[in-house]
């Protein structure tokens, strides 16, 4: 067996998928580890493959979704809210209720979840709620899941697009890709995405970039330690207080 550096794999292993075939995963994937001089055998590139296919299902966070939706029913949700959506940075932003105060705000950020992932739900968990507003966080999954920058902005314009379409008039805020300590590698994808997001939103009256990559950055230039928590992905109290700071003016001058 050769020796694996075991924090990519636990990375690989902890995103969700694409929609490439198996084998083009498994290229893509070989690709990454000598990208980053690791080291894998053909039967962890073949597991690694499998897993993120699997993990690309559009319908893989049905159960969360369906959860959602009876928390709907059971306490409907008010009008003119703002909606947060996205992956897990939403997912367990514990404090947002307090930190977005007095404006009236939802949760509705999911698993690992991909920009597929929430265009797939659009109509359970975006439209149904008819926000004055819809902040957004989710892409870096999808790039470190192997999707390129360009299928990654993809997905987000047809979220976008949705928006336009079936929300005419709701503004968009999205908050960039964050730097992080886990996925340093991704450092070059993750900016690309973020300055494509970027230019399309100097170009859009409803749509709002808002980056936290300078921010979240020591005086040396790396993903500050002391705003994660320990997996090194996802941000502790210190990393909310930054988001917070960034997006609250953006909806206080809806």
């Amino acid at each position: 067996m050769i020796k694996i550096k075991s924090t990519l794999i636990l990375l690989f292993l902890a995103t969700t998928g694409c929609s490439s075939s198996i084998n083009d995963l498994e290229d893509k994937i070989e690709a990454q580890a000598v990208k980053n001089n690791v080291e894998m055998s053909y039967a962890e590139i073949k597991k690694t493959a499998i897993y993120l296919d699997a993990w690309s299902k559009e319908d893989f966070y049905q159960e969360a979704i369906d959860k959602f939706r009876e928390a709907d029913k059971a306490s409907p949700p008010p009008e003119d809210l703002i909606l947060f959506t996205g992956s897990s940075s939403i997912r367990f932003w514990a404090s947002l209720k307090e930190d977005m105060s007095p404006q009236t705000v939802l949760n509705r950020g999911f698993g690992g979840a991909h920009i597929a992932h929430v265009n797939y739900h659009f109509n359970e968990v975006v439209k149904p709620y008819k926000p004055k507003a819809i902040v957004f966080f989710c892409g870096t999954n999808d790039l470190a899941a192997l999707k390129s920058p360009a299928e990654t902005f993809s997905d987000f314009k047809e979220f976008y697009s949705m928006i336009k379409k079936e929300l005419p008039g709701t503004k968009l805020i999205v908050i960039g890709v964050k730097p992080t300590i886990a996925r340093e590698y991704l450092i070059k994808e993750e900016k690309e995405f973020n300055n494509l997001i970027s230019i399309l939103a100097s170009e859009e009256d409803l749509l709002t970039y808002v980056s936290v990559w300078n921010p979240m950055l020591t005086n040396e230039g790396k993903p500050d330690p002391a705003l994660f928590v320990e997996d090194g992905l996802h941000i502790n109290a210190k990393g909310y207080e930054i988001w917070t700071k960034l997006v609250k003016p953006e909806i206080e001058n809806l």
